[in-house]
């Protein structure tokens, strides 16, 4: 009877605390809400909206942004009276004071300069994302050479300039059919403006004497084989971004990967690249012009560069590279080679030495004017983003266009930092 009642006493207390309980686990219950349409609209632009965020994501994740500043101070020895010189106005009678330019960027006498502060953003094209661009932007002395040049190879006041800016495709062609549309440094010659990438600072007679700067039009690449690429372009000319005339110049590039230290290249371009507001006849007067370069690296940390430049145009003969009016036919060529040396991992040296001969005045406007160079660069790297680089150069011609003599004797540090 006892254990019957602690029975009857324990059901009691358990079936109030059942009935006392019972309302608040059905408030508990979960009742589904019925959404209406606003609601549903509103649930749908968030997840619109994360799925923008995460493609932007994506975008900024494969879009790839560097850059350098880059200074220097240079002394020329032979002092010259104007310290940038210009393409014309030589006469041999009163040679005295005469000072041709015939060097790329680095004509600074006795000066400090901000030679360059560039920014690339870059998106390339993939399978994936076939769309892609790019754009560089420079500003110091250098933007003041690399866009559509006069006579006198500089643009005043104009401190800033955008030296790149295309669009890409990738068009899912066999291996892949890729397409450049805009403004893009020119696919000739062994070196580029920006001389963080050059074994050397200054740039070679080449360089600045033989081929154009950029070039504005389309770019056409195809890998033929595993070590064969194509490029085949059409542009409106050397350093035009408007074209100076009505006609197109065809470019072309084959770029063979001998072996794993080794590449052999070969530029071609023809058109008409003489004004016509200049030359009567500029749109019949051809430029023809073929730059071949080896690249070998024999060793671990020995490298070489070799360069030949040939080039004829039709009433080219005197004619300061299409700027003033020619007679007769004019042709151009040159030779240049680099040898880079690694000495440690943070130090190392580049000899360039070359040869351009001008001899029809085609391309500086003296006729008989043959130059001669030869550089030594000591490339240091303090940190892994700061490089400072001295160097010396001889230049020699067989005229007397360096302030009334045929050589000069320069020097230069170079500073940069790279981002």
């Amino acid at each position: 009877m006892k254990k019957i009642y602690h029975w009857g006493l324990a059901g009691i207390i358990c079936s109030a605390m059942a009935g006392f309980t019972a309302p608040i686990f059905a408030a508990e219950e979960t009742v589904p809400p019925v959404l209406t349409s606003e609601d549903e609209a509103k649930i749908g632009a968030f997840f619109e909206k994360e799925e923008d965020v995460g493609k932007m994501f994506n975008f900024f994740k494969s879009v790839e942004v560097s850059g350098f500043i880059d200074t220097y101070y240079s002394y020329n020895f032979s002092k010259p009276d104007d310290q940038r010189g210009s393409a014309g106005g030589f006469t041999r009678d009163a040679a005295q004071g005469d000072w041709i330019d015939v060097r790329a960027f680095d004509r600074e006498n006795n000066s400090f300069t901000l030679d360059n502060i560039e920014i690339s953003v870059f998106k390339p094209s993939t399978e994936e994302d076939p769309i892609g661009f790019g754009f560089t932007t420079n500003y110091g002395e250098i933007a003041q050479r690399i866009t559509f040049v006069p006579s006198d190879g500089r643009v005043d006041d104009d401190d800033f300039t955008v030296s790149q800016g295309f669009v890409t495709y990738k068009a899912p062609v066999g291996k892949g059919l890729d397409f450049k549309f805009g403004k893009f440094a020119t696919w000739i010659g062994a070196e580029l403006w920006e001389s963080v990438d050059n074994p050397n600072f200054s740039r070679s007679l080449l360089y600045q004497n033989a081929i154009p700067f950029t070039n504005t039009g389309l770019a056409v690449s195809y890998p033929l084989l595993d070590q064969l690429t194509t490029t085949f372009y059409l542009v409106n000319g050397w350093d035009t971004f408007v074209d100076n005339n009505d006609s197109k110049t065809l470019g072309y590039q084959f770029n063979w990967k001998v072996s794993e230290n080794t590449s052999f290249i070969v530029n071609g371009s023809h058109g008409a690249e003489q004004d016509e507001d200049i030359v009567s006849d500029a749109d019949g007067n051809l430029r023809h012009f073929w730059d071949l370069i080896l690249a070998l690296k024999p060793f671990e940390k020995t490298a070489f560069n070799l360069n030949f430049d040939f080039g004829t145009e039709e009433d080219g003969k005197g004619a300061t590279g299409g700027f003033t009016p020619g007679s007769g036919n004019g042709k151009w060529w040159g030779f240049s080679g680099i040898v880079s040396q690694d000495i440690t991992d943070y130090f190392g040296l580049a000899l360039r030495g070359e040869y351009f001969d001008d001899h029809d005045g085609a391309r500086i406007g003296v006729s008989a004017l043959r130059l001669w160079e030869i550089t030594l660069t000591a490339n240091f790297k303090i940190r892994e983003n700061l490089l400072v680089r001295p160097e010396i150069r001889y230049d020699e011609g067989s005229e007397d266009i360096f302030n009334g003599h045929n050589d000069q004797l320069t020097t230069a540090i170079d500073v940069a930092y790279l981002f």
